[in-house]
Parts: structure tokens; C-alpha cells; sequence
């Protein structure tokens, strides 16, 4: 399920917002490695959440997940994300059928990041089946050191006025660092599948158009609500959003906020943020 999130980094912006851009221009370190944190935290719940969902289609379609990708940018030319390592375990006999992804003690692959323990995919039927309802959990997952806890929804709406699939997503997620804090998200979205959907055995030709809303909660318990303004937009074979506006708000004080714009459909790793001051800048979104 080409499916989406909150990109990297993107809550970097909030590091401005804290106390209004304060008189004298002086930086206040602690509350800007506050946000730095933040923005830290909800990229790797929501980037974990997105690959996740994407080894679930791919393996539901195919068996594997040989096609998860880099972007041909990344250098390379295998452009599999995931080691060979993992054993996949279908179960159908049961009603309501299961899939187990299980990277055992640790799984590395192609670009250097481990995965250890496993993710358990319930399915009711075909992905691509109307009503289907696909509930994907972890098990003792865990991304290079930080334990990655997953729980989420997705629903199969059918085809819209346009031909194309829609789903509905829920999720929330957890994500416990080493030093012993956690972060914890949640979000519900709406994906429309735009193109790739009839090559189900080629994943690289995806583009999905994506609206979400939800809240984190950084490993400091400062709080946060986001929402997209115009709907987003992610080719598979980015890794990032390429299009689309997101909005964000800190929830103390005044509610400061800042509007994400991803551009005009370039693969290009950046975002231009606009405070709500007017000041604008750009930030990088590789990790």
C-alpha cells in the first residue's frame, strides 16, 4: 500500500515559532534542540509507518518486497531498501488471513539500517478489493536502535468518481529511543491512488495523492497538531513529498504556526516553509 506520512524533518521549522522570533534575534538553544527533536521524532515514526505499509502491498502483490526503492539518486542500482534476510510467512488458513515479516535478531539492508523482530499483516481479502481491511502491528520491531511500535488501519473505499482507489488510513505509532524516551504520533489520512495501480507487480511507477491530519507528542511531551492544506503528493520513487502544503501548530501559548510547501513537482529533497510572520526558508528533507 503506497502509502503516506509527515516527511523528514518537517516540524524543523517549529525551532523558530517557540518564542515568536524573539527581540534581538537571539537563539534560544535548549528550546531549539527541543524542536530539532520533535522534528526528529515524528520523521522516524512517520517515515517507519510509510515503509511499512509499503512492504505490506508489496508483499501481498508479489511475495517479496524486492521492489521497495531508493531514488535512482541514491546510487543504487539494485535500489532495494530491504536485505535479502527477512522471512516472509504466509497464513491462509484462517478467516482472516496473515502475513509475517520477520527480520529476526537483525536484518541490514543496502543502505546500512538494521531491522530486527517482526511486522504482523491482517487482511480480510485483496488490497485491491473493495471493503478490504488490512490491520499491520509489530512485534519487538526495532529501526537501527529505536523500537518502532505500529499499530494501524487501512481500508479499501473503492474507486472514486475518477477510477482510482481510495483508502482510508488510521494509525498510531511509538517510538522508543535508546535512552529510555519515547515520542508517540497519530494520524488519519486519505489516499487516492493516481497511477501505477495497473502494474501491481511494479511499484516504481506509483504516484499517490495523500490528505492528513493528526498529533504528536515529542520524547519531551511538548504537543503538536498538523493537517495538509492541499493535498500531497508522493512518487514512489522519491522519497519524499513533491508537492502539496502542510500545516503546523504548536499547541502552547499562541499557537504559532508555519505553512510546508513542497513544490511544484521536483524530486529535489527540499521544502520552503513560510512562518506566520511572512519569513520564509528553505529546509533540506534527505535523512
Amino acid at each position: 500500500m503506497k502509502t503516506t506520512f509527515i516527511s523528514f524533518r518537517m516540524l524543523l521549522v517549529v525551532a523558530t515559532l517557540t518564542f515568536g522570533l524573539a527581540a534581538c534575534n537571539k537563539e534560544n538553544v535548549s528550546e531549539t534542540e527541543e524542536e530539532s527533536f520533535a522534528s526528529q521524532d515524528l520523521s522516524i515514526a512517520a517515515v517507519e509507518d510509510d515503509n511499512i505499509t509499503l512492504m505490506a502491498d508489496q508483499v501481498d502483490a508479489t511475495g517479496s518486497f524486492s521492489n521497495m526503492r531508493l531514488a535512482p539518486t541514491d546510487g543504487n542500482t539494485d535500489g532495494s531498501i530491504l536485505g535479502s534476510c527477512a522471512v516472509i510467512t504466509h497464513d491462509t488458513l484462517a478467516t482472516i488471513k496473515k502475513i509475517t515479516i520477520d527480520f529476526g535478531t537483525g536484518c541490514t539492508g543496502p543502505n546500512g539500517v538494521t531491522r530486527k523482530g517482526k511486522i504482523i499483516i491482517a487482511y480480510t481479502g485483496r488490497y485491491r478489493a473493495e471493503g478490504t481491511i488490512i490491520h499491520i502491528t509489530t512485534e519487538d520491531y526495532f529501526v537501527n536502535d529505536n523500537k518502532v511500535e505500529i499499530d494501524k488501519t487501512i481500508k479499501n473505499l473503492g474507486k472514486n468518481n475518477k477510477g482510482n482507489f481510495v483508502f482510508h488510513i488510521e494509525s498510531s505509532r511509538v517510538v522508543k529511543y535508546p535512552n529510555g524516551k519515547k515520542s508517540a504520533s497519530t494520524a488519519v489520512k486519505t489516499r487516492e491512488w493516481l497511477e501505477g495501480a495497473s502494474t501491481p507487480l511494479d511499484f516504481s511507477d506509483d504516484v499517490y495523492r495523500v490528505e492528513t491530519e493528526g498529533a504528536h507528542v515529542s520524547r519531551n511531551d511538548v504537543h503538536y497538531t498538523f493537517r495538509s492544506l492541499t493535498a500531497l503528493i508522493r512518487n514512489v520513487s522519491c522519497k519524499e513529498f513533491v508537492s502539496g502544503e502542510l500545516k503546523i501548530v504548536r499547541k502552547t501559548g499562541n499557537n504559532r504556526y508555519a505553512i510546508i510547501n513542497f513544490g511544484t513537482g521536483e524530486c529535489d529533497d527540499t521544502a520552503t516553509v513560510t512562518l506566520d510572520n511572512g519569513r520564509s526558508f528553505t529546509i533540506d528533507l534527505k535523512h
